[in-house]
Order: C-alpha cells, then sequence, then structure tokens
C-alpha cells in the first residue's frame, strides 16, 4: 500500500477524533466567537425541532426568537455586539424566557445517539456487510491469520513510532531474551491486568517471569510456530542471554463480508467464502475451534475433485474426463499452482478423510459445496469434513480495511510475490 494514502488515512482518523479540538485550538478570537454562537444556535434549533410537541407556546416563542435573534448576529460583522450575546447566553440571563433543560439531559442526547448508531451497525451487519477477522493461518498468502514475524533486530522505534505501527501494520513489538537459564513453561503463559484491547501476559522461563504484549493465545501461537512441539515436556530449555522472541505479533487480516452476493448469484468456483460449520461433519480429531471459517470454494454440486502433483483437477457434470483448474475458472487457482510466493499447490495431508492421495477422488453432493483452504499444507477444511450445504455460505470476502498491508483493498487480487514455494508435503500416489 503507499505510504502517501496510509498518511491520509491516519490523517482521516486523526481529525475523526480530534479534528474538532484542533480547529477550536487554531482559531482566532472573532472566529472562535462565531464558533460558540453557531454552537448555541444549532442546540436551540434542535430543541425547537424536537420538542415543539410538548412545549408551551410561551416557551416557542422565545426560542424562535432566539433563533432569529442569533442568526442575525451571525449574518452581521458586530463583533460588540456577537460578543454581548454571546455573553448574555453564557450568564444564564436567556433561562427566564426559555424552556428550561430537559433533566438528564446528557443521558437521553448520548442514548438516542447510541440507539442509531447500534442500530445501524446491527442493519448493516445483518443485510449487507459484515465484519470479520482472519484468526488463522489456513488461506495464507492470499489473507493472514494472526502470527509472528521474526526479527533479526530488536525494534529500536520511539513509543510514537510504536503506536503508528499498530495503527497502520497491526504490529506488536516483542524482544524476549532469557535473562536466567530455564525451561519455557508453554502451558503456564497467563494474562495480565491491562488496558482494553491491549492485553499483557506472563511468561515463565525457569523461576523468572516476563511480561509481553498480547493475549495468551496469540503469545502461545507465536511460540509454536517458532518452536513447534519442542515446547511439551522437558524438551525446550534456553541459555541465559538466549532469545527467545524477537519481531513483530501482527493481527489477522480484518475484513467486510459481502452478505448480498448470493441473494443475486450463485457461488462459482474460486469465490473466497466465509461460512459458518452449524452442522458439518466433525473434524476427525477435535472440533473446529470456531463458527465462522473462511476458505477458497473449489467444487459445486455434481463436481468430482482429484488432487495429483499438488495440482487440483475436476471433472464437470458430463465431463468425460478431469481438467486442471487454472485461471479460466478463477486467479486464485493460477496463484495456486503458481509455486511462488507462499502458494505451494495442494497437499494430499495424513489423517484427512476425502481426497488422501491421488487415486482418491470426492463428488460433492447436490445441494453442497467444497472448500479448501489455499494454505493447503495448514488447513482444516473439507477435506477433513465434507461438503458444505447452501444454507450455511454467508457471504464472499470482499475488502481488506486492516492492516495497511500490500493485501489492503479488494480480497484476492493481489499477485505472489516472486519466490518460489514449493510444496513441502509429498504428492500420494495412492
Amino acid at each position: 500500500m503507499p505510504i502517501w494514502l496510509i498518511i491520509i488515512l491516519d490523517l482521516a482518523v486523526f481529525y475523526f477524533f480530534f479534528g474538532n479540538a484542533v480547529l477550536r485550538l487554531l482559531q482566532n478570537k472573532s472566529m472562535r466567537r462565531r464558533a460558540e454562537l453557531k454552537d448555541i444556535l444549532k442546540h436551540l434549533r434542535q430543541r425547537l425541532v424536537r420538542d415543539e410537541d410538548i412545549l408551551s407556546a410561551e416557551h416557542i416563542s422565545a426560542l424562535q426568537a432566539a433563533v432569529a435573534e442569533l442568526r442575525e448576529l451571525l449574518a452581521g460583522k458586530d463583533a460588540g455586539e456577537q460578543e454581548k450575546c454571546l455573553r448574555k447566553y453564557e450568564s444564564g440571563v436567556h433561562k427566564l424566557k426559555l424552556p428550561p433543560p430537559p433533566r438528564f439531559r446528557w443521558l437521553r442526547d448520548n442514548l438516542e445517539v447510541l440507539v442509531v448508531a447500534l442500530g445501524l451497525a446491527f442493519g448493516l451487519r445483518s443485510l449487507f456487510v459484515q465484519p470479520f477477522k482472519i484468526p488463522t493461518g489456513s488461506m495464507q498468502p492470499t489473507l493472514y491469520g494472526i502470527h509472528f514475524s521474526d526479527a533479526e533486530k530488536p525494534f529500536a522505534g520511539s513509543a510514537l513510532k510504536k503506536f503508528f505501527s499498530f495503527l497502520n501494520y497491526s504490529e506488536r513489538h516483542l524482544d524476549l531474551t532469557a535473562e536466567e537459564e530455564g525451561q519455557l513453561n508453554f502451558s503456564g503463559v497467563r494474562a495480565l491486568p491491562a488496558m482494553p484491547f491491549f492485553p499483557k501476559s506472563l511468561v515463565q522461563i525457569g523461576a523468572r517471569g516476563y511480561e509481553l504484549t498480547g493475549s495468551v493465545n496469540d503469545i502461545q501461537r507465536s511460540l509454536y510456530e517458532k518452536y513447534g512441539k519442542s515446547l511439551f515436556g522437558d524438551q525446550r530449555h534456553f541459555r541465559a542471554g538466549e532469545n527467545v522472541l524477537r519481531g513483530a505479533l501482527k493481527s489477522g487480516d480484518h475484513l467486510f463480508v459481502n452478505r448480498l452476493t448470493y441473494c443475486f448469484r450463485e457461488p462459482k468456483r474460486g469465490d473466497v467464502i466465509v461460512f459458518v460449520t452449524d452442522d458439518l461433519e466433525s473434524p476427525p480429531e477435535g472440533d473446529f475451534g470456531g463458527r465462522y471459517y473462511i476458505k477458497r470454494l473449489v467444487g459445486l454440486p455434481g463436481d468430482e475433485l482429484l488432487i495429483k502433483e499438488h495440482r487440483l483437477y475436476v471433472k464437470a457434470p458430463g465431463a468425460k474426463q478431469f481438467k486442471l483448474l487454472d485461471a479460466g475458472d478463477s486467479p486464485g487457482f493460477a496463484r495456486m499452482h503458481s509455486y511462488t510466493g507462499g502458494f505451494r499447490g495442494y497437499a494430499h495431508m495424513p489423517g484427512s478423510r476425502y481426497l488422501r492421495n491421488s487415486s482418491d477422488s470426492f463428488k460433492v453432493p447436490q445441494g453442497r459445496y467444497f472448500m479448501l483452504g489455499d494454505n493447503s499444507e495448514n488447513s482444516l477444511d473439507s477435506r477433513y469434513w465434507g461438503s458444505v450445504p447452501r444454507e450455511n455460505l454467508v457471504g464472499t470476502a470482499l475488502w481488506v480495511w486492516w492492516p495497511f498491508s500490500r493485501r489492503w483493498g479488494l480480497v484476492d487480487r493481489v499477485e505472489p510475490l516472486p519466490i518460489e514455494t514449493l510444496p513441502n508435503m509429498p504428492s500420494l500416489p495412492r
């Protein structure tokens, strides 16, 4: 994402929260006086419109007269009269004729704003777009979940740079070095008291505890990504001075889901879809770990699918032979078969129920769809729990709105980096 666009977005966010306060500080005395008179005028007009049906005729006349007076003063340039009028309204003399303010006005006003905001938010979420956070790495590199990015050197920026690093790129910088020799207590990572949205955790190495920024799940995920199963038992022992974690903990991509897509068209191969796991076949080991999943739709009703040499083939209804899924079906399949930029093709996975080897095909039942993750070697998908019924589909992934990475914007549009990434898993003939 271009740095100039990031700066513009930062300024827009800053103006949204602090713009009025900053503008008031920059105003001279005359501008500030006019702004305060406009605020009074706005308040009186709102009171007249909102409470006209319950106010007495005397109060309505007083409000109308006050509104007319303020309009006339603001239309003119007599600074003395404007200052005199402002002092009059600030002193409370006008309360002798104007209606008294309603009791608990601040509560009433804030409740009105809250009800309208919640109504709009729930309405948009239910009918149009739904916010969604990528929790895992099963769709990498198309979409990223929470992950840890190693760094050779500790982050040397100031607190302000750390703030903007999180604001723009969702990066929380960690630097954990064992000060004493000892074993890392992976299961003993626990949460510490912290501000909302800024969790902290305590990591125990030997007899010493270390405070890190991030939730318990995030810290454990980062440690497991780096050290794997060596964390369990007595296998992972750190020496004094040895670096444990150094780099940035990054939040998953946050995106909007278009809930209207399938009101106007049927699902297509290659769609990146959010769906619910209600009533799906349970995975062979454990559970789904969440109700909402996001995967790429690869099989339509009646399709027969086959993975061979890390490539995905389909035999559509009525076809006589399998066809390689390619850019003609969706650009996503061309990326998957490019073996570049993190795309490693499709894998046969031990423990899966379907597409276990090059001879194991799967025919998608009517009214159902077959879903696979782009990170095929690390994705709990239809290979483990079968196809998804039509009623479980929520909508298509539309727009990544945060963080401001190269994936910011429309989902599934970014071409892979020109770095060869060959498959790690073997292709099983049978």
